[in-house]
């Protein structure tokens, strides 16, 4: 059982990995549908870990490199293949500035000392549901919208904006409907 949290995580990376082979197919909405399936694990493996009093560094560090696979590489990869593979050296650049931001939105929230309420920056996971979404529909818009899509989500995650966690709007959700206003 205490290892259900890890399953759940190599859930998320194999996802991950599905969407790009997808993407490299050309299977553009069954890449991003595989981003969601991943989102999916992912939203169940840090709950798993609590629950099961099984959270650790280990756990941690599997989580943040499925993560960087999952919604860092295979959502921009989409976008590139999907309607950007004509474009310049600053459009290759733009494609690698996605995950290498992740990562050290990652890497930021790995070495934090103390728990705080919500997270500094936007998480990946929620950047890369984004991204997927809008590499889906990108051929529909111009090189530069997608070049100004990359930058701001690549910037929102390495941000010191605060962003509410799940469990914090899904708290204050359960307090409106038990303590109605």
């Amino acid at each position: 059982m205490k290892s259900l949290p890890s399953i759940l995580t190599l859930g998320n990376l194999s996802s991950g990995m599905l969407a790009i082979i997808m993407a490299i197919h050309g299977e553009f909405a069954l890449a991003v549908m595989m981003i969601w399936v991943a989102m999916f694990f992912d939203l169940f493996d840090g709950y798993a870990a609590r629950k099961l009093h099984c959270e650790g560094e280990f756990g941690k560090s599997l989580d943040s490199l499925a993560d960087v696979v999952s919604f860092g590489t295979a959502p921009v990869l989409i976008l590139y293949l999907n309607s950007m593979i004509e474009v310049s050296v600053l459009g290759m650049a733009l494609t690698a500035l996605f995950p290498i931001c992740g990562a050290l939105r990652l890497a930021r929230y790995n070495c934090q000392k103390t728990a705080s309420s919500g997270f500094v920056g936007m998480p990946i996971t929620f950047a890369g549901g984004l991204m997927s979404f809008f590499a889906l529909w990108s051929p529909y818009f111009t090189h530069g919208v997608a070049y100004l899509v990359i930058i701001v989500l690549s910037s929102l995650m390495v941000s010191q904006i605060r962003f509410p966690s799940l469990k914090q709007v899904l708290a204050s959700h359960e307090k409106d409907i038990v303590e109605p206003k």
